[in-house]
């Protein structure tokens, strides 16, 4: 494993004071070193940012250095989680939400998930149909938990992460399918995303083939049913998927009845983020969430 070398810290120091050159061949070369230092230097820009005896545009292009660090360290934690052989969901949501919430806790996002696991499991047993675990779900995250779908600022950013939904109890289509999800699994629930069109829902996969052994032709989809957390757990089956393609003049696709990957959940999760910094006018934003996504292309 390779071995960091230490920083020169009065380095840093020098170059942070050399990032208010009015030349900007100077602060691109002094942007380019310090951001190559990666997190080490952050302590010493952070403390730099908060001198108040430095002038605006100073204190902005420490900023602009800092936020370029923090976008690198998210593409590497992703290209690390790319890698990996479970591409976890929790895990890939977490990293994106750090796009907004840098120092957000991974650990208290993870307890909280648990205090609900331990809700639903205390609910159900083996004796249980799916249609019954769905049911018990639902009771335990909308009735009990209070979780909902947004009502206001739908595209707002902070309905798209899983921090922020824990806490306001409120998330889109696809934040709420995620958390219902991620628990789902954690119980060993084969619950899993399916993305459609402007839409996203989840699916009960038929892992006992079920639906084979009573006969019943799916098109060979390994689908009990389809779920919509958005409309606080409505089950529901692929007529209704086949109806809502047919009224949007598309094509009855496999793709669109069936599990996505978590890396396609990721995607849609940074195409929700763009879209809502595009309403209000973040452009630096949406370029450094494109810059992330290429990550998962």
């Amino acid at each position: 494993m390779k071995t960091l070398e230490p920083l020169n810290h009065s380095r840093i120091s020098s170059l942070i004071r050399l990032a208010e050159d009015p030349d900007p061949r100077v602060y691109s070369h002094v942007k380019s070193e310090l951001v190559q230092m990666g997190e080490r230097a952050v302590p010493t820009l952070e403390q730099s940012w908060s001198n108040h005896t430095i002038d605006d545009r100073h204190r902005e292009r420490i900023f602009e250095i800092m936020r370029q660090i923090q976008i690198n360290e998210i593409k590497v934690e992703l290209e690390n989680w790319r890698a990996s052989s479970n591409r976890d969901l929790l895990k890939g949501a977490l990293i994106i939400s750090r796009f907004q919430f840098p120092n957000i806790d991974f650990e208290k996002v993870e307890q909280e998930l648990e205090k609900i696991k331990q809700k639903v499991w205390l609910e159900i047993n083996e004796e249980h149909t799916a249609f019954e675990i769905v049911k018990i779900f639902n009771h335990v995250l909308f009735d009990i938990c209070g979780f909902k779908p947004t009502e206001n600022g739908f595209y707002s950013p902070q309905n798209s992460f899983i921090n922020t939904v824990l806490e306001s109890k409120r998330g889109n289509q696809l934040s709420l399918s995620i958390l219902y999800s991620v628990i789902a699994q954690k119980l060993q629930i084969p619950i899993y995303g399916i993305d459609l069109p402007n839409h996203f829902v989840l699916g009960f996969l038929d892992e006992f083939q079920t639906l084979k052994m009573l006969g019943i032709n799916n098109n060979e989809r390994n689908i009990l049913f389809y779920i919509n957390p958005f409309s606080k757990g409505r089950i529901f089956d692929q007529n209704e998927i086949e109806n809502y393609l047919k009224s949007l003049n598309l094509p009855l696709r496999n793709h669109y009845f069936e599990p996505c990957s978590n890396s396609e959940i990721l995607k849609r999760m940074i195409g929700n983020l763009t879209y809502a910094y595009q309403k209000v006018g973040e452009e630096q934003k949406v370029f450094e969430l494109n810059e992330i996504k290429m990550v998962l292309e």
